[in-house]
């Protein structure tokens, strides 16, 4: 029986490539026990409304430059949650599912989390059952994998049991040139993800936003069916 593998850094509200990852693999691992990066999407995304793209950021406490993501605390000192929320009530407001993507947010968005992890983590897990995807998640900060790079990304796959890995197309070449996966001979899959259009209500489609945009547009159900159109088209199984 196969076990298909996807590692992936916990990012803020992702896109919808990032739920096509998840909803093709059986065990989904947030990769959590990597350095943070800063200014990067494991802590801001965007949406997009009729004035164009607004950037939604997460403020985080100051840490040293090596802290790891599961590490990295929410400054909660500042008024975010709510801008937030303010932010896309008001880009969102007149899109058919309105209602439906704001309670969401309204209810994991509120919800008290220490840190910036915690908070990723429980928004894609929650997206994750509403849209019906059934892996098993699991945190890499819980399996103690040891190595750098591709050899912990080794490492998290034998962990859990996977006999593949299902690979970012962005990893292809940084994993060609460590050739851990060719050299031990465990099977990799790159996901080539290719994004459909759906309607956004104004301008020419914009890509790659979070994935909110396409709940508010499409609703749970057009979404799942939309990530699903998505698989199709990548080619992923």
């Amino acid at each position: 029986m196969t076990r298909t593998a996807a590692i992936m850094q916990p990012t803020y509200l992702p896109y919808l490539g990032y739920l096509h990852l998840i909803a093709a693999a059986d065990v989904f691992v947030f990769l959590d026990d990597v350095q943070f990066a800063r200014r990067s999407w494991q802590q801001r995304n965007r949406i997009w409304g009729a004035g164009g793209e607004v950037m939604l950021s997460v403020p985080v406490q100051k840490a040293d430059r090596d802290t790891p993501i599961d590490q990295i605390e929410i400054a909660d000192t500042e008024p975010w949650r709510e801008r937030h929320l303010g932010s896309i009530r008001h880009t969102y407001a007149k899109r058919p599912f309105f209602a439906d993507g704001m309670a969401f947010l309204d209810d994991h968005l509120r919800a008290p989390t220490r840190t910036l992890a915690d908070l990723n983590i429980a928004l894609i897990a929650a997206a994750a059952r509403k849209l019906e995807m059934t892996p098993e998640l699991v945190r890499a900060s819980t399996l103690d994998a040891p190595g750098e790079r591709s050899d912990h990304l080794l490492a998290i796959c034998r962990a859990v049991g996977a006999t593949d890995y299902l690979s970012p197309t962005g990893s292809q070449d940084y994993m060609a040139d460590d050739g851990v996966f060719a050299a031990a001979g465990f099977p990799v899959r790159f996901q080539g993800f290719v994004e459909i259009a759906y309607p956004q209500g104004h301008g020419p489609f914009a890509p790659y936003m979070a994935f909110i945009d396409a709940v508010m547009n499409l609703g749970w159900t057009g979404t799942r069916d939309l990530i699903e159109a998505m698989r199709g088209e990548s080619g992923v199984p």
